[in-house]
């Protein structure tokens, strides 16, 4: 994924390849597609995070919790840099399960263990002239989260 990736294509094919090195649990792959000034935040409205290394730790913590998600259809914005991904993601209900309830953002299960967490959300990239990410955010909110089995 080296340089150049403005093409409404090029950048839906990211949103992809994102999905697909989350899903590889590769953090080191996964950050090669990241620049190091890269901003974030999980969800919008929660804490932000920026450079590589607090991203690493943001997504070691989600693959030590068996992060796994299902992208569906990218879209590309028409200013170049933007790009939009709906996304379904499932952890195991901790570490941020007990994170979300202590917030308000959903209600406990009586008995959290074997539980997982599943959110509906959009994730926005945005890239840079050479390709790399330089922010991603996930937006979504208390009705898209909900404890499963």
């Amino acid at each position: 994924m080296g340089t150049g990736l403005t093409s409404e294509r090029d950048r839906k094919e990211l949103a992809l390849e994102h999905c697909r090195r989350v899903n590889a649990g590769d953090v080191d792959a996964l950050l090669e597609l990241y620049g190091e000034d890269v901003v974030f935040a999980d969800p919008v409205g929660g804490d932000e995070g920026a450079g590589l290394r607090a991203l690493r730790a943001h997504y070691e913590e989600a693959f030590a919790a068996g992060l796994r998600v299902e992208p569906g259809e990218p879209v590309a914005a028409q200013d170049g840099a933007h790009t939009f991904v709906p996304v379904t993601s499932v952890t195991d209900y901790a570490p941020l399960g007990p994170r979300f309830a202590e917030r308000g953002w959903l209600v406990p299960p009586d008995d959290p263990s074997g539980k997982r967490l599943r959110r509906t959300c959009m994730l926005l990239l945005r890239v840079d002239e050479t390709g790399l990410i330089r922010e991603a955010r996930t937006f979504w909110g208390r009705s898209d989260v909900d404890v499963i089995d």
